[in-house]
């Protein structure tokens, strides 16, 4: 399966790259005081570790900019293997921490929100969920990290050592052949360390969620590191498995059954295809298909119970592609399914006719419905997710 994997990284970093960034709303500016189309929110509280603002992406007026600081540093690499990839044994690191200014006294949540490939941590925060993350966190009092995959632009094969739109890149996920834990565990783990020396954080309460890319690093989260997070929530993910050809490269630790998990899968994505073999935009692809990878997981996770059906009302009946989807409105079920003989439940969100984006009542550009579909404007999924990681 190397074919696919060089097919999907190169693709997916010139599509997320250029399409996502530029094409939905134009460039953004480096800096916190740019003159990007959204707001920028005051200050709220500036960890020492920081050492940056986040970049202003383009957007409609009135938008608010994520309120959060960024953290650059210096990731060491001891893997051969990654060393041999990315042609050094260090690597630049950022993320996007956003803190309430006001935290309780007791040891508080931390959720990770991981872009997909090519785009940033400001991204997530502002084209995906527009900042709706930081709006929990003030009212749940939790930290909010955005994550950034490493660079293409500037370690690997046609890196040419510029990253001239600090885009980061991509998270390796299950893909790339490594020893232990992959790079990207690891730069969770580090970020944790990093954000426990200042914040009294609560590292039994460790979430991560993700699109496309970053759903497959939730993913990878679950089978190499069950240790290191108590629920993830996986939106229009890569479909890594803790069996068969999509486990790929990664080491699967024994307790991976034991991680909540919630999925999202689109029948109508056009780059991860919700039935098994290609999509849209991988003819090639061969998917495992998206139900048959909640199959995998139920099993690995042993639930055998039927779950419960819940369906969430067709608020917006204009949300569907129906050139890719035939359909004009799509609409979300919810399987829930109890948790199995180790303790651990899993919610299956089926999103019908919705293509390859985070579910909010914003809808895309129309420019981008060929390629990316439309998004369901019924719910905004980050209130989803927050309700299912406050269950672990």
């Amino acid at each position: 399966m190397a074919g696919l994997e060089l097919s999907l990284c190169s693709r997916f970093s010139v599509i997320f790259l250029i399409v996502s960034l530029v094409s939905l709303f134009g460039c953004g500016s480096g800096g916190g005081d740019g003159d990007g189309g959204g707001s920028v929110p005051d200050s709220t509280y500036r960890l020492s570790i920081c050492d940056g603002d986040p970049i202003i992406l383009e957007g409609p007026p009135g938008a608010k900019q994520s309120g959060g600081c960024v953290v650059n540093y210096t990731q060491t690499i001891t893997d051969p293997a990654y060393i041999q990839y990315f042609g050094t044994d260090t690597v630049q690191r950022r993320y996007l921490v956003y803190t309430p200014a006001t935290l309780p006294q007791t040891p508080v949540p931390v959720v990770f929100v991981f872009p997909g490939k090519g785009t940033n941590a400001e991204a997530a925060a502002y084209y995906y969920t527009y900042t709706r993350f930081e709006t929990l966190a003030d009212q749940n009092g939790f930290i909010v990290v955005y994550g950034n995959g490493v660079s293409d632009l500037l370690y690997g094969e046609g890196g040419n050592g510029q990253n001239e739109n600090e885009s980061g890149g991509d998270f390796q996920g299950c893909f790339l052949e490594h020893s232990g834990e992959g790079i990207d565990v690891q730069y969770v783990r580090e970020i944790l360390d990093q954000l426990e020396a200042e914040l009294n954080i609560d590292r039994t309460r460790v979430y991560a969620t993700g699109l496309s890319a970053g759903g497959g690093l939730c993913f990878e989260l679950a089978l190499e590191a069950p240790d290191l997070v108590a629920a993830v929530a996986v939106v229009a993910g890569l479909p890594f498995q803790p069996a068969g050809d999509w486990m790929w490269n990664c080491n699967v630790h024994p307790d991976c059954g034991k991680v909540p998990i919630a999925m999202l899968a689109a029948t109508a994505d056009t780059f991860i295809a919700y039935e098994p073999g290609g999509s849209v935009q991988y003819p090639d692809g061969n998917y495992p298909g998206m139900e048959q990878t909640r199959d995998v997981w139920l099993s690995v996770m042993g639930i055998s119970d039927e779950p419960t059906f819940e369906s969430f009302p067709d608020i917006v009946t204009s949300d569907s592609y129906e050139p890719q989807s035939g359909l004009t409105s799509s609409y979300i079920e919810l399987y829930k399914y109890p948790a199995g003989s180790l303790g651990s439940e899993f919610w299956y969100y089926k999103a019908v006719g919705a293509g390859h984006w985070w579910p909010n009542p914003t809808q895309i550009l129309n420019t981008l419905w060929d390629t990316f579909g439309k998004t369901n404007q019924d719910i905004d999924f980050a209130d989803q997710v927050w309700a299912f990681f406050q269950r672990h």
